[in-house]
């Protein structure tokens, strides 16, 4: 990638929100047209949308919030088909991988069948939403701050000197985050924690990966700690989701007559693999936490 180190900052936020607002509307197209990969695509667009509205609010003349806070609702509105989907997918996986004698009556299939339904449900919402007036109210926001970036005397200046304290601080959320995961009580409240501060790891690596057109390859090694960070969490996440919903199952498994055997046996390896997960975000939290971005001029 070429880097312009003298690019203005207003330039950098402006080409994020464009590319990114152009790939949330080809992934609509393509959620529509029944392709199983776009909500998670458009998910994906939908949250970088986000980075230069929060990162770089400081930049710009007027609020943003209430856009962020409609992507969040976007973002929930598709995250139910894509989390069935990975779940699906995930446990589809670790039932292949077990002895056929330790899978107990016909566990792929109720496995199958419950998030198949979860995932039809979910796509059938996100479609709503997209036909819906509250998105069609978003669009139109987004293309008009697209067109017409209305940002400070500020973000005209280089945004190598301007961007890297904007990242810096959300390094500091992360380590704040951070820092309440490790004070967290065991169980559900360090789950909750480490939640928050994997997606304060994903904001930081998508905002260092905005500046990397001005910064090169500080941001980018900054943004690929970050990544390393937020994977190891969102598998910690997974296992999180996946024993809720073994859990669950089996409780229903078990009152209607059927052996639970198999399904608690895989809840179990998924504490196992959530252990190992943390041991992976402490590794990659290491790496991370005494990383930052600097001026030209160092500061």
């Amino acid at each position: 990638m070429t880097v312009d180190r003298h690019l203005p900052a207003a330039e950098v936020l402006r080409s994020h929100l464009a590319g990114n607002f152009a790939t949330l509307g080809e992934q609509e197209a393509l959620v529509r047209s029944g392709d199983a990969s776009a909500i998670h695509k458009m998910r994906i667009a939908a949250r970088r949308l986000r980075t230069p509205l929060q990162t770089g609010q400081p930049l710009l003349v007027v609020p943003t919030d209430a856009l962020v806070d409609e992507l969040r609702w976007l973002g929930r509105e598709l995250g139910g088909a894509r989390d069935a989907q990975v779940l699906r997918e995930r446990l589809r996986h670790l039932l292949s991988t077990q002895p056929p004698e330790l899978v107990m009556g016909s566990v792929d299939v109720l496995v199958d069948d419950e998030l198949c339904a979860a995932e039809q449900r979910g796509r059938a919402q996100a479609i709503e939403a997209l036909g819906g007036t509250r998105y069609a109210r978003l669009v139109d926001g987004l293309d008009r701050l697209v067109r017409d970036l209305p940002a400070t005397e500020e973000a005209d200046g280089p945004a190598d000197e301007v961007l890297p304290r904007l990242v810096r601080r959300e390094l500091k959320r992360l380590r704040r985050a951070v820092g309440i995961a490790e004070q967290a009580d065991a169980g559900e409240a360090n789950d909750v924690a480490l939640h928050v501060a994997r997606k304060k790891a994903k904001r930081l690596r998508y905002a260092a990966e905005m500046v990397v057109p001005a910064l090169g390859r500080p941001a980018e090694e900054l943004a690929a700690s970050a990544k390393g960070v937020q994977q190891a969490l969102g598998e910690h996440q997974d296992t999180v989701m996946s024993r809720r919903f073994l859990r669950e199952l089996g409780a229903r498994a078990h009152l209607d007559g059927m052996n639970g055997f198999t399904l608690g046996r895989l809840h179990a390896i998924e504490e196992a693999r959530a252990a190992a997960a943390v041991a992976d975000f402490e590794r990659a939290w290491g790496e991370l936490k005494d990383k930052t971005v600097r001026t030209r001029r160092g500061g």
